[in-house]
């Protein structure tokens, strides 16, 4: 699938928005792949994300260590496929980052009863 949405793009039956784009990311838990090895993990990353077609963190000065946290406390680029789709991420302040996971601290350990597929790494299920 990731080939062929990249041969649309190639192909121009998909082109890349013409307006910036904005998504707020900002739940408690977010389960996705990631970094190093790409299988999925459950954590907490509040973040919002700007759509950035073409651009690349070398063009903002990023130098992202996703091994190190510290690191990510300024944008940087992802690109989950071709140069079109590259978006920026800025994580959210600890405070805020804090609150979201005091009002939400409810709906996790019900996620988390509910199936522990969902617990965050420091939850018991």
């Amino acid at each position: 699938m990731k080939d062929e949405i990249e041969n649309r793009y190639k192909n121009k039956t998909y082109k890349a928005p013409e307006k910036a784009g904005l998504s707020y990311m900002v739940s408690p838990i977010l389960r996705a792949g990631g970094p190093p090895d790409m299988k999925v993990y459950n954590m907490s990353m509040p973040h919002v994300m700007f759509y950035a077609p073409n651009i690349t963190n070398e063009d903002i000065g990023a130098v992202p260590d996703l091994s190190v946290h510290s690191s990510l406390l300024y944008p940087f680029i992802d690109t989950q496929g071709n140069a079109e789709q590259s978006y920026m991420i800025q994580l959210i302040g600890e405070a805020e980052k804090a609150k979201i996971m005091a009002d939400e601290k409810s709906l996790l350990g019900d996620l988390c009863a509910y199936r522990g597929v969902f617990c965050l790494p420091n939850m018991k299920h």
